[in-house]
């Protein structure tokens, strides 16, 4: 892929180049270790159900404190960062977080019995759902103020490329090394990894006579100034694609290991591999046709494949089944360079990381938090009505798919804000 480094009005010249292509390389490292840490509060729920006799309410608890620290504390990472101009550093901060919160897992899972493990659960889900809430409107700050055009949309494709990786590469890790030493044990190795890629980032963020801003700081925009009538609406819209996306996915890991057709629990990494494997091709892909096609009609096609896909694993087996698991993940993970790339479109002064925080934090994050929850609540009298929780997921994201149709082209009434 030809991905030029200068944008639109840069001088260009080698140091311009090789600044973009390490802010590119340290998101894409940040991007890689998040996403793929993010696989471990499905995974853990999937571990508790077959250890620790929790039942499905439990599992939907433990999702909603996830989801929704992850959603409600973006905004505070969002403004601090444009009130800082220094998104880099406190990327640093997720990742540490994210160790941390791995660090909790394994004590519940492997230190602690009764009903001390589910407390624990809960706490180190909270700690990784703040983690999470600083990667992507970071990242996403970090590209947009240094790709415009078409290339911006090639160069969140490459990054979020870099996220799917991690979530595919993550479960079979996972596999991996749960043959050297004990899955629960494993996790501890993921929060080394986490812990380096901070020490990464903080190295490789650094400007020539010390830490200097990596984005113009903006004085401290307030929510109100970043809700124009197209942020508003496109946050809608994210919200709903988001409620049916994860709903499905952090339920389909419970839903192999219960499948009789499933490899069960010890090879539950390999199974989950499969769904976020196609991302590493579907991200890139949206990420040049952004740059080329309606945007707006590209979010509802990733919504559509995501629905249809996930009717067609439903009822489907064998290689049929394989094969909508792939196009489960081609579809759901594109979700970082098609609202990163409609975001700036609806602002008045470019790119800013509390408008990313409010499309892919509060309504991304909070749609996160109420999927896995609604289907936990429909499943709540047991397992065997899991596949229904996930067929209203699908009518969902249908919904969600129909929403576009409300998104105003981008322009001058789409970027003016809605309440004063």
């Amino acid at each position: 892929m030809n991905l030029r480094l200068e944008a639109p009005g840069d001088s260009p010249g080698p140091d311009r180049s090789l600044s973009r292509l390490r802010v590119l390389a340290y998101t894409s490292l940040g991007h890689f270790v998040n996403d793929g840490t993010t696989l471990f509060v499905p995974v853990v729920a999937a571990l508790l159900t077959s250890h620790q006799e929790v039942d499905p309410l439990d599992l939907a608890f433990l999702f909603l404190i996830y989801y929704s620290s992850s959603s409600l504390l973006s905004l505070w990472v969002g403004r601090r960062a444009d009130r800082s101009g220094r998104p880099a550093l406190l990327m640093v901060g997720g990742m540490l977080l994210l160790g941390a919160g791995l660090v909790g897992f394994y004590a519940a899972l492997a230190l602690l019995s009764g009903p001390l493990t589910l407390a624990v659960s809960l706490g180190a889900g909270f700690v990784t759902g703040f983690g999470t809430a600083f990667y992507h409107p970071l990242g996403g700050t970090l590209l947009q103020e240094r790709f415009q055009g078409a290339e911006r949309g090639k160069a969140l494709g490459i990054n979020g490329a870099m996220g799917s990786t991690g979530r595919a590469l993550y479960p079979v890790l996972f596999f991996l090394i749960g043959l050297v030493i004990a899955s629960d044990a494993s996790l501890l190795v993921f929060a080394l990894f986490a812990g380096g890629a901070a020490g990464v980032i903080l190295v490789a963020s650094r400007q020539p006579g010390g830490l200097a801003p990596e984005a113009a700081p903006s004085g401290g925009r307030s929510v109100r100034s970043v809700l124009t009538r197209g942020v508003v609406l496109l946050a809608g819209v994210a919200f709903l694609r988001s409620v049916a996306s994860q709903g499905i996915v952090a339920w389909l890991p419970t839903y192999l290991s219960l499948h009789p057709a499933g490899f069960g629990a010890p090879n539950l990494g390999l199974e989950v591999a499969t769904i976020y494997v196609a991302g590493i091709l579907g991200q890139p892909v949206f990420g040049v046709l952004v740059g080329h096609w309606d945007r707006r009609g590209l979010l509802a096609v990733s919504s559509v494949g995501t629905a249809l896909a996930t009717l067609g694993f439903l009822f489907s087996g064998g290689w049929e089944a394989t094969a909508c698991l792939l196009l489960i993940g081609f579809f759901t993970f594109s979700a970082f360079p098609l609202l990163m790339s409609l975001t700036p479109d609806y602002l008045p002064a470019g790119s800013s990381t509390l408008a990313n925080s409010v499309v892919f934090g509060l309504a991304t994050g909070g749609g996160s938090a109420l999927g896995p929850t609604l289907v936990g609540l429909v499943a709540y009298r047991g397992y065997a009505t899991l596949p229904l929780g996930l067929e209203v997921m699908v009518g969902v994201g249908l919904v969600s798919a129909a929403a576009v149709v409300w998104l105003p082209r981008p322009g001058t009434k789409s970027r003016m804000p809605m309440f004063g």
